[in-house]
């Protein structure tokens, strides 16, 4: 093996592991409940989100937004097991969209931020 190619196998390694660093570092969302974009014939109990890494319950945070404005949630559950957080919803949910946004921060400590859509549609 040349000077070349060991230098090109250390440069590919090194880039797999900054890459693989970066992908780990950073909780993500794993579900969702109700599911990201999915339209609902009941109204749920609760909104809950899972996370790849466990949920930091120091900045962990649920936000429901509606047709009619801010929904009310219940107090935050934050359960490190499951690796999520969830809120009952505490109003009667009318028909139309909703917008779910979370805080929380994984093993890193940053706090990260995101948001997820479902619809209530009755059956009829």
């Amino acid at each position: 093996m040349t000077g070349r190619h060991l230098v090109f196998g250390f440069c590919v390694l090194a880039m797999m592991a900054a890459v693989t660093v970066g992908v780990v570092a950073h909780l993500s969302v794993v579900k969702t409940m109700p599911a990201d974009k999915s339209t609902v014939s009941e109204p749920p109990a609760r909104v809950q989100v899972w996370f790849s890494q466990q949920p930091s319950p120091r900045v962990s945070r649920l936000d429901m937004k509606g047709p009619g404005g801010v929904v009310a949630l219940g107090d935050l559950a934050v359960d490190r097991d499951t690796k999520s957080i969830a809120g009952a919803v505490a109003d009667s949910l009318a028909p139309g969209s909703y917008t779910v946004t979370w805080r929380t921060a994984g093993d890193d400590g940053h706090v990260m931020r995101g948001t997820f859509t479902f619809a209530v549609n009755p059956a009829k």
